[in-house]
């Protein structure tokens, strides 16, 4: 049973970690490398101030086709890189529990080097 100590406690945690911010942005990078073979950090300037785009792709073979492909885990986009790693880190981890990619590409007529364009 759930009491009022379990709730207070739990309430505690929630707003420490609320309160604490990014993670160390080496922690948050080790992670997505351990766990992808492709990690993009776009940095765009427009009228507005800079963003960046972290994109976080494993390489697999299509089991169709038996060429090679892309598997986009993560994409985040945010005005400063540590918040942006943050989330990308964290939305993979999300994902993988899941099973769940944000897409797949499986062009075999496209040499997987050379692909810029995600559809």
């Amino acid at each position: 049973m759930i009491t009022k100590k379990d709730t207070k406690e739990y309430l505690e945690k929630t707003k420490k970690v609320l309160e604490r911010g990014n993670g160390s942005l080496s922690d948050n990078l080790k992670y997505i490398n351990d766990t992808v073979s492709h990690l993009e950090i776009n940095r765009f300037q427009g009228v507005g101030d800079i963003m960046y785009q972290v994109v976080a792709k494993a390489l697999t073979i299509n089991v169709v086709t038996g060429k090679k492909a892309f598997v986009v885990w993560a994409v985040q986009e945010e005005n400063d890189m540590e918040t942006a790693v943050q989330k990308a880190k964290d939305e993979l981890r999300n994902r993988i529990c899941m099973g769940s990619p944000v897409l797949q590409f499986a062009g075999p007529e496209q040499d997987v080097r050379n692909l810029v364009e995600y559809k």
